[in-house]
């Protein structure tokens, strides 16, 4: 009988949880960071997608969506290292499109560069801790 390694190994229920708490408390962090940074640089306060209650919104769920996916991937896909590597950045760029699209067509009110970018520094953000913290939940092979 051959013993598995931790890194290969997936993490225990609670031990899943707290890391997948730990990931959005990083991904919420992160993201209140850019949202203050934001403010500081002159965004426009009435600008909705940067008022905390929105962003951290979506960096929740957009943090909890890549978790479930980088399980679900790692533990279903034969080769879930080479599918990640490939799935993770084309799924962040795609996530991008809107704020491309908001930034040129300037859809909401109040949107400049400035609150667009800010905005689009969050999607790498919740995808890396979600990356970060998937890993550690469940590795891939």
């Amino acid at each position: 009988m051959s013993a598995l390694s931790p890194s290969r190994t997936s993490a225990r229920p609670r031990s899943a949880v707290l890391l997948g708490l730990a990931g959005v408390a990083a991904a919420l962090l992160a993201s209140t960071l850019v949202g203050t940074v934001a403010a500081t640089l002159g965004a426009d306060p009435d600008f909705a997608p940067l008022k905390p209650y929105v962003y951290l919104t979506f960096a929740a769920v957009g943090t909890i969506a890549g978790l479930i996916g980088w399980v679900v991937a790692a533990r279903r896909a034969r080769d879930s290292r080479r599918l990640l590597t490939v799935l993770v950045p084309v799924l962040t760029v795609l996530s991008l499109v809107p704020d491309v699209a908001l930034l040129v067509l300037g859809f909401i009110p109040g949107s400049g560069p400035l609150e667009v970018v800010a905005l689009m520094l969050m999607h790498p953000i919740a995808a890396a801790s979600a990356v970060i913290a998937g890993s550690r939940i469940q590795p891939a092979r």
